[in-house]
């Protein structure tokens, strides 16, 4: 329920302010100051489109950064609203819209996909892929297959290709992993130039001393460097991020292992 009734002139003025636009110009229907959230809601600043995400549950948190992390998707936009549903959809007789209305005023409400994600493939050509983010438990309850279904045919008849997805299908480790490497490629104070030519030297060192624990080689770079402890670490993770080598994101990362076990 929104802190504040949903009316038309309510609705008008969300339309002139959201869900519009595309990259780091897309505002989402949904914000978290809006509707209480299922789980823990999240405000992320995103690495790949420089802008606010609205992210409403852990699950939801954990898709982005997996979207994020996919070099096809070239942009994100969350709390996709289907405002043109009623125009879109032929075959909704059997549908129950009334399901889906503000409990004071009766007026309504935008229904809305988690994500609308674009796609480009090896050739540049881009397409749109649509994703419902949901816990399993949910999909027990009427409500919620009613809100599914309306999607459903609202991207059928758009030819989008169109899923749910739930809490037992999202690689948890995957998501954890990217978050650990991802924000060191946020603004962090660091000359971007110098952690470049840092993390070049430490890539060295890795594809020199395969048989050596990685902890032992991330060590001696910062006493060789002369760094602050921890900044071999932190380099390590920024090559993660920048995609300069490669490890098993689905598992976590061990630094007590030897540096050829642990890349890929």
């Amino acid at each position: 329920m929104s802190k504040q009734p949903w009316t038309k002139e309510k609705m008008n003025k969300w339309i002139r302010e959201r869900g519009r636009g595309t990259g780091k110009d897309y505002v989402p229907w949904t914000k978290i100051s809006d509707f209480p959230s299922m789980g823990r809601a999240t405000r992320i600043f995103g690495v790949k489109i420089p802008r606010i995400y609205h992210l409403q549950s852990d699950n939801q948190l954990r898709c982005f950064l997996i979207f994020e992390w996919c070099d096809a998707v070239v942009d994100i936009r969350e709390s996709f609203p289907l405002l043109d549903v009623m125009e879109v959809v032929g075959d909704k007789d059997d549908l129950r819209f009334d399901k889906f209305s503000d409990k004071e005023t009766g007026f309504p409400l935008v229904l809305t996909t988690s994500f609308l994600l674009t796609i480009r493939n090896a050739e540049g050509k881009e397409t749109f892929v649509a994703r419902s983010v949901k816990n399993a438990s949910e999909l027990k309850r009427s409500l919620t297959f009613e809100k599914l279904e309306i999607e459903r045919r609202y991207w059928q008849t758009k030819g989008v290709d169109w899923k749910v997805i739930t809490d037992k299908q999202i690689p948890k480790q995957f998501a954890k992993n990217v978050m650990w490497v991802r924000e060191t490629l946020l603004d962090d104070g660091i000359d971007a130039k110098q952690k470049a030519e840092q993390a070049a030297l430490l890539h060295n060192d890795l594809v020199r001393y395969p048989e050596l624990k990685l902890n032992d080689v991330l060590n001696a770079f910062d006493h060789r460097e002369g760094v602050s402890q921890g900044t071999g670490l932190y380099l390590f993770r920024y090559l993660i991020a920048k995609k300069l080598i490669r490890v098993d994101m689905n598992q976590s990362v061990q630094v007590t292992r030897k540096i050829r076990d642990v890349l890929r």
